[in-house]
This record gives structure tokens, C-alpha cells and sequence, in this order.
């Protein structure tokens, strides 16, 4: 199976890109099931199982598994020998290399990052997923924010407020803080409705971009401490 980069491509990128590739996890998934598995270790496969519902525990495993070729496909390694280490805060990375990566996924719907750049992070969500989105605005968006969803539809608020939740939980997963940074905390820019820059926290800086997906069906950002540019493989 080949991966939608070869490993040379990265090796002669600028440090200055962050490559995203989206990824199905049920039907059109590009991974085989048993393939997949095969190549977890063994407290992956456990983690797999602990899922009370099949379609949880096959969308972990495909997940897991893409995250490994994928890997494996740049470094040029088997997925099954990559070794994962997790950071003081739960943040997943390789000992030893200087790949860097973000996993995200939204119910069938994923998408990772990776780059030679450290301190990324990305975040996925399906617009048609439940949430309540007064109550979650309420609590963790700023009034700037809250302002922009004035005389929008339901249909268009509700893809608004996924764009605001993507740029605050990149941004989260990129510093490795996750909810030990409060979401509040967090305010984003917008420039023709998609996630432009944040405004605070100050410190550490924090540059964001959207990543608009082919379907149209997710709001996904990238984040990272340093500027960069996207580019959408696979």
C-alpha cells in the first residue's frame, strides 16, 4: 500500500509546511480492517477492545493504523515497528525523530498532520454533528466570537461555530496543553469566515490556518507555534 507522499517529498519540504492528509474510517476507508490491526501494538489492540460498540472500536483501529502507515511511509519504516512515546499532558510523538505530527478525527471523517515542524496541531469536525451550540458558546467562546453568529441561520451557525471550535482545539493540541487551557481563553480572527489568527492568548504566538476539505462536509484547522503553510496530500 502507498502512501499519498512519498518519503523523499518531506525530506526536501521547507520546515515551513505542514502537510494534511484527510482520510475515511468507514466506508471508502483506504485501510483495510485486519491490516490495520495487525500492525497495533499490543496496548493499542487493548484500547481498540475497550470500546463497548464495533463501529468505535473498527473507526480507533483504522485511525491507529493510518497513523502508522503514514508515519511509516515518510520515515521509511514498517508501520508495525514505530514506537510511541506520550508527553507529560497526553500528547502522543515519535522518541528520537524529527516528524512531528496531529491526529484528528469527526465520527467517519479524519485527517492528520505531519511536519518537520514542532508544537502543530489540528482539529476535524463534521458540521453535522450534535452539539449544543448556545450552551457551548456560553462557555467557551468570546463575545467577539458569539457577535459573528448575529442574524445567522441555525444551518449557518452551526458551521460557523465548528470553525471557532477547530481553530481553539488546534490551538490547544498544538502548545500540548489540550483542556488545561481553558477554551475561553483562546480568541480567534476571522477574515471571510474561516479562522484567521489568534488574539490571545499572547503567549506563546500561535499562527492558524483553515483547511477546507474536498465534500465540504468538516471544519478543519491546523495550528502550530511558528508561521507555516498547508499542503493537502492523498
Amino acid at each position: 500500500m502507498s502512501g499519498p507522499a512519498d518519503a523523499e517529498s518531506i525530506d526536501h519540504a521547507p520546515e515551513a509546511e505542514i502537510f494534511v492528509t484527510p482520510f475515511r474510517l468507514d466506508e471508502g476507508a483506504p485501510l483495510p480492517l485486519a491490516l490495520a490491526r495487525e500492525w497495533l501494538n499490543e496496548e493499542e489492540r487493548g484500547r481498540a477492545d475497550r470500546f463497548k460498540f464495533a463501529i468505535h472500536r473498527e473507526r480507533f483501529t483504522r485511525a491507529r493504523g493510518m497513523l502508522r502507515h503514514l508515519l511509516a511511509a515518510r520515515l521509511g519504516e514498517r508501520p508495525q515497528s514505530l514506537v510511541f512515546a506520550v508527553a507529560e499532558r497526553g500528547k502522543p510523538y515519535l522518541p528520537g525523530a524529527d516528524l512531528h505530527f496531529n491526529l484528528s478525527h469527526s465520527e467517519d471523517r479524519a485527517a492528520l498532520a505531519v511536519s518537520r515542524l514542532a508544537s502543530i496541531g489540528i482539529d476535524i469536525e463534521r458540521f453535522d454533528r450534535r452539539v449544543d451550540v448556545e450552551g457551548l458558546s456560553r462557555r467557551c467562546f468570546r463575545e467577539s466570537e458569539i457577535a459573528r453568529f448575529a442574524g445567522m441561520s441555525d444551518e449557518e451557525k452551526q458551521r460557523a461555530f465548528f470553525w471557532v471550535w477547530t481553530a481553539k482545539e488546534a490551538r490547544m493540541k498544538a502548545t500540548g496543553d489540550g483542556f488545561h487551557l481553558e477554551p475561553q481563553r483562546i480568541e480567534v480572527a476571522f477574515a471571510d469566515g474561516l479562522p484567521s489568527r489568534y488574539l490571545a492568548p499572547a503567549d506563546p504566538a500561535a499562527y492558524v490556518r483553515p483547511v477546507v476539505l474536498p465534500g465540504d462536509e468538516t471544519a478543519c484547522t491546523v495550528a502550530a507555534l511558528a508561521p507555516f503553510r498547508v499542503s493537502v496530500t492523498g
